[in-house]
């Protein structure tokens, strides 16, 4: 029985140490700070990601434009009213869809500190839109 007093006196001693309240703030302290360092580094490789996916985005769009043009061009016929529409409605949604991507890019590239293209129409990310 002697000996079991002893050693949860040694423990008692132990935890209740001014160094062992010292060590376990430094531990956690330490350990938030990973955390913050993480998650922020977590943010800016998903924003690269956003940055990354407009550029290859945009390349394709382009390319599709270019292509289209050229083959448009080469053609003789003239354009038929169903084309008329379907080209009416793809236009349509890219805008649509540029539109809603516009603000996350400019977002994306400002927490990034990468230059914003200033012919975007959210060129300034701190733009409230109404």
């Amino acid at each position: 029985m002697e000996r079991i007093k002893a050693q949860a006196t040694k423990v008692l001693q132990l935890i209740t140490s001014a160094d062992t309240f010292a060590i376990y703030q430094n531990a956690v302290t330490v350990t938030w700070k990973i955390l913050v360092e993480a998650a922020l580094l977590v943010w800016l490789t998903i924003c690269l990601v956003i940055v990354v996916f407009e550029w290859g985005w945009q390349t394709s769009v382009g390319i599709g434009r270019n292509t289209r043009a050229w083959w448009d061009s080469t053609l003789s016929s003239t354009e038929g009213s169903g084309d008329q529409v379907a080209s009416e409605a793809g236009k349509a949604l890219l805008t649509a869809g540029k539109n809603s991507l516009d603000f996350t890019i400019t977002q994306a590239k400002s927490q990034l500190g990468l230059p914003i293209d200033p012919q975007s129409p959210d060129a300034d990310p701190n733009k409230k839109s109404s």
